[in-house]
């Protein structure tokens, strides 16, 4: 008899939101651990690179529906079969994580969730944005960069066996770069802990970090991009 196809794997979900305090490098989130309350304590060595989401309403929605009916029925199986990986949480931490993703504040943790409000001085700058999510990368390791290149124009150098579009490259070899503002697209893999009744939740990594290039958001920040228009005229 052949064996059945695997389905998707539970603890993974692509969402698509814009690029915000990005630490792609491992040595730039060593150096901003450094200065921070949270992980100065840490050796290099236990310290992520990271970077932020900020998502719109139907990438929320497309989490929490994932989260609620895919990946906590999965944990939970994990949990009732004694399996320690993937099956931390207990029924009394698995419902306060249903409570707050079905009616919770985003700003009222624990349980601990990658998903959070957006800093109210960032809003204004990405007034159609509703959530952030938090994406951890490797430990010790650097976030992989790539781009969906949608032509050949994107390219740095064509390619002449590249016949169709779109298609993945490592972001070098495209016209792109990353930055605040621009739309990346991420596969999460979701993880859970349970360390005290104080400290449990759900975290999201990310190995590798994709530019849209079929998307073009706005540069965050206070610098403005230079207004040909303005500069050539008499």
């Amino acid at each position: 008899m052949a064996k059945a196809a695997a389905g998707p794997n539970p603890k993974n979900i692509t969402l698509r939101g814009r690029l915000s305090f990005p630490r792609f490098k491992h040595a730039e989130a060593v150096a901003f651990a450094a200065n921070s309350k949270f992980d100065s304590n840490k050796t290099p060595e236990q310290i992520s690179s990271s970077f932020t989401l900020l998502i719109e309403q139907d990438q929320l929605d497309k989490f929490k529906e994932h989260l609620l009916k895919v990946y906590l029925p999965y944990a939970e199986a994990q949990h009732k079969a004694g399996e320690k990986l993937d099956g931390a949480l207990d029924d009394k931490a698995m419902k306060r994580i249903k409570a707050f993703l079905e009616d919770g504040d985003l700003d009222v943790q624990p349980p601990f969730m990658p998903i959070k409000s957006i800093n109210e001085k960032y809003q204004d700058q990405t007034p159609e944005c509703v959530a952030r999510i938090d994406v951890k990368g490797p430990k010790g390791g650097d976030i992989t960069l790539k781009a969906r290149v949608e032509n050949e124009q994107q390219m740095l150098v064509p390619d002449p066996d590249q016949l169709s579009f779109p298609v993945i490259k490592p972001l070098e070899q495209t016209v792109f770069d990353m930055y605040p503002g621009a739309y990346v697209a991420v596969t999460l893999n979701l993880f859970n802990y349970l360390n005290s009744a104080s400290n449990f939740g759900i975290g999201a990594g990310g190995n590798t970090a994709v530019y849209m290039g079929n998307l073009e958001g706005e540069r965050l920040g206070g610098g403005t991009d230079v207004n040909e228009d303005d500069i050539f005229m008499d």
